[in-house]
C-alpha cells in the first residue's frame, strides 16, 4: 500500500515538474513573440485580467493549477534583462564581470529608473486593457 501512495507521489511529481517545464518554455516563446512583434499588447494580461481568471475557475484543482502558472509566469518574468528586474541586475553584474569595472552607481540608477518607468507605463495599460475587457 505504502509503495503504491510512494510511486503515484513520485509519478505525480515527475509530471508537475515536466509541465512547468513546458509552461515555462511556452512563457519564454510568447515573451519572444511580444518583443517581435506577433503579440500584441491587447494579448497581455494583468492582475485584473488574471482575478477574472481566477474568478472562472471551477474547482479546487483549476485554481491550484492557475496559482501555479501565475508564479512560474511572475519567476521567469522577473528574469528578464528589464533594469528594474533581477533579470537586469543580473545583466549589469555580467556586464561589469566583462569590462572587470563596476557600472557607476548615476548609471546604474539612470536604468533602474528608465525600467521602473517602462514597467509602471505597461502595467497601467494593460490594468486599462483589463478593466475595460471585464466591463466590455
Amino acid at each position: 500500500m505504502y509503495f503504491i501512495l510512494a510511486l503515484a507521489i513520485y509519478k505525480n511529481f515527475n509530471l508537475s515538474i515536466q509541465a512547468v517545464g513546458d509552461f515555462g518554455v511556452a512563457l519564454v516563446q510568447s515573451i519572444q513573440m511580444l518583443f517581435t512583434g506577433k503579440v500584441g499588447l491587447n494579448d497581455l494580461t494583468g492582475p485584473v485580467g488574471i482575478s477574472g481568471m481566477v474568478v472562472k475557475t471551477a474547482s479546487f484543482i483549476e485554481y491550484i493549477y492557475m496559482m501555479s502558472v501565475v508564479s512560474v509566469s511572475l519567476g521567469v518574468t522577473n528574469l528578464l534583462p528589464i533594469p528594474a528586474l533581477d533579470g537586469g541586475k543580473i545583466l549589469l553584474l555580467i556586464i561589469e564581470a566583462i569590462r572587470k569595472k563596476p557600472v557607476k552607481e548615476s548609471v546604474q540608477i539612470e536604468l533602474q529608473l528608465i525600467g521602473f518607468s517602462i514597467l509602471i507605463i505597461l502595467s497601467v495599460v494593460v490594468t486599462y486593457k483589463d478593466i475595460f475587457r471585464l466591463i466590455s
